[in-house]
């Protein structure tokens, strides 16, 4: 099945853009010269990742990532279109032959996005494009911590300062267009964390394939009471009470 992204502020510059060029098992980097200093430990770092997220993931992948990286998230935004620190990229080139396999990111002193978090959201297309709540739970759950702090402490310190974002809120992607990523992202991991460990891989899997972005919300909603045989609701109150037995 082809999953299609919507991109407006795409731009293809990056493609000539003289990055210089390295092989690794699993990736093809493309990164400036300032980063070569750094590249042999990119290169461990994500075979790492690599060998974490297809495990857990459960996935045979037989392509190469093309991981492209900026200095800065200027640069990347000129050259790619994004003002974000990171990006999976999987839509067709223009041509409509060859698909695009990448992960664009900023690497520097202040900002090293080389984590977990954009090669999950590559390997995990096999089982299909769920809800937000559910794909960046799941790619925030695979690099364990947010900014320095565990994921549950910062979602601990998040809902007793009255921050956090209710989950059936998030279970609608329109409401993502708005949100605080300081907040949710090691909200969503946390949560994702909790459902694996108190009712298992094999359930989330499951609850991930079952629900849609093509999905009305009420069906969404369906779906996850139908998979864990609860509502939204009673599992995030089932989550919050994990922070304060």
């Amino acid at each position: 099945m082809e999953y299609k992204q919507i991109m407006p502020w795409y731009k293809l510059s990056y493609l000539n853009y003289p990055f210089k060029l390295k092989e690794s098992d699993h990736y093809t980097f493309h990164f400036p010269e300032e980063i070569e200093k750094d590249i042999e430990d990119i290169i461990n770092a994500k075979e790492k990742h690599y060998a974490k997220a297809v495990s857990f993931i459960g996935v045979d992948n037989k392509r190469k990532i093309d991981y492209y990286i900026y200095t800065s998230i200027k640069e990347k935004s000129l050259l790619m279109g994004d003002d974000s620190p990171g990006n999976a990229i999987w839509e067709k080139l223009d041509n409509g032959i060859s698909k695009k396999f990448e992960i664009h990111v900023v690497y520097n002193e202040k900002c090293k996005f080389i984590g977990e978090h954009e090669d999950t959201h590559l390997l995990s297309l096999p089982w299909g494009l769920s809800i937000y709540l559910f794909c960046e739970g799941l790619a925030q759950y695979m690099e364990c911590s947010f900014l320095g702090k565990s994921l549950d402490v910062a979602s601990k310190e998040l809902i007793k300062n009255k921050r956090n974002y209710s989950i059936s809120f998030l279970c609608d992607n329109s409401n993502w267009d708005n949100i605080d990523s300081v907040v949710v992202y090691p909200q969503v991991g946390s949560f994702i964390k909790f459902l694996i460990a108190c009712y298992g891989k094999d359930r989330f899997r499951q609850v991930y394939q079952s629900t849609s972005r093509n999905n009305s919300i009420d069906k969404n909603l369906f779906e996850i009471n139908k998979v864990y045989g609860k509502s939204i609701n009673n599992l995030e109150e089932e989550w919050i009470r994990s922070f304060f037995k």
